[in-house]
């Protein structure tokens, strides 16, 4: 079977993408990802085992200035995938706009096979407004039951597409690393000129709104000494702000974001790693986002806001605490308790966690979903 993974950016730095076609592929669909070029990057390449082809916009020459020409550079990049890829078994569309492009296609061959890959919880998402939500809603009522297969990445999304669109089968595949060998290292430490005796909490990926930043940023602000620093790594709208707060307070650092294959040598050098996604809608509050799991993997104990699926995972397997409110009392509340604690206390429970939620053991689920497909046997 012959499978395009379509989504509607350059694919430069989507992990769940790469990892969820290479798995498709070692098992025998043969599956290449389409995306758009744009950004400098090349037309094809195999990138890390995968297959990739960007297809050329012509009116990408103009200048992105409004809606309307968004909306031209969308629908030609939508018009030339449907011609060129409309004959291909299996379409997996990354997320609403390449699900769009794929009913499209579905309706020039209905023969066309169609899975739904939601990364996020696109109707209920925050900074999408109220008539592009009911669009979202809308073009999922009518056309999920043409799909084949609906994946999401954690249970209440699962559970919310289930009963929202009464459905009787929803994948759950999470956005988990492959095994993660860690590095034990003094790299943040020795970077940042930190003693042994300070505990480091760190706040990974993107400075921006509804992260949580600025009430980390306050927490730590109020704290009266720096046996408890927090360094935040990462990229976003909010850099400048972290970078002020860093110049004038010894317990808060700021480092730039690293390469993936650079994550385990610096998260694993800190002590604990923090979840502050704020619950400012749906999507967010059943998040389930990639640091949890990378926190996890680098065997430090995180440190969480209480949203659903997150606190649910971190009480089961027991691999740190959660957060009461999120307020600045609450906060040092619990960074306060953990550097009571003895860390060392979590190891087994993480590597357990570790264990059990990994890509290695994701992709099974991946693949039992493709096979549940008619006719969708790679052998």
């Amino acid at each position: 079977m012959k499978v395009i993974s379509l989504l509607v950016t350059n694919f430069k730095n989507d992990n769940r993408v790469h990892r969820m076609a290479k798995s498709l592929s070692h098992h025998g669909f043969s599956t290449t990802v389409v995306a758009w070029k744009k950004g400098g990057v090349v037309e094809r390449e195999n990138y890390k085992g995968v297959e990739v082809e960007r297809v050329v916009v012509s009116s990408d020459r103009w200048r992105r200035a409004n809606l309307i020409v968004g909306a031209i550079q969308y629908f030609e990049f939508a018009l030339r995938v449907v011609a060129r890829y409309r004959k291909v078994d299996l379409w997996h569309c990354n997320d609403y706009e390449a699900f769009v492009i794929g009913v499209m296609a579905k309706m020039t061959r209905p023969k066309l096979k169609l899975v739904y890959d939601c990364h996020e919880l696109e109707s209920h998402r925050d900074g999408k407004g109220p008539f592009l939500r009911f669009l979202i809603r809308t073009i999922e009522k009518l056309f999920i039951p043409w799909t084949e297969l609906l994946i999401t990445i954690s249970p209440s999304i699962k559970e919310f597409y289930l009963r929202t669109y009464k459905l009787s089968f929803v994948a759950l595949v999470r956005n988990v690393p492959y095994e993660m060998h860690v590095v034990h290292s003094n790299t943040l430490r020795e970077k940042l000129g930190l003693s042994e005796n300070q505990k480091i909490f760190l706040y990974q990926g993107m400075l921006d709104k509804g992260r949580g930043v600025e009430m980390l940023l306050n927490a730590f602000d109020a704290r009266k000494d720096s046996d408890a620093v927090i360094v935040f790594m990462g990229f976003g709208a909010f850099k400048e702000m972290v970078e002020s707060y860093a110049s004038r307070k010894d317990n808060i650092f700021f480092v730039p974001a690293v390469s993936y294959e650079e994550i385990p040598l610096y998260t694993g050098s800190a002590d604990v790693g923090v979840n502050s996604t704020q619950p400012v809608c749906l999507n967010n509050l059943y998040c389930l986002p990639n640091k949890l799991f990378e926190y996890i993997h680098s065997e430090i104990p995180v440190l969480s806001i209480p949203l659903v699926d997150c606190a649910a995972l971190i009480k089961e397997y027991g691999v740190g605490r959660i957060i009461r409110s999120w307020d600045v009392n609450s906060i040092n509340e619990e960074v306060d308790a953990m550097m009571k604690e003895d860390l060392s206390s979590y190891r087994e429970n993480l590597l357990a966690a570790k264990q059990a939620l990994n890509w290695e053991v994701e992709e099974d689920v991946l693949i039992s979903a493709y096979r549940s497909i008619p006719n969708a046997s790679s052998h």
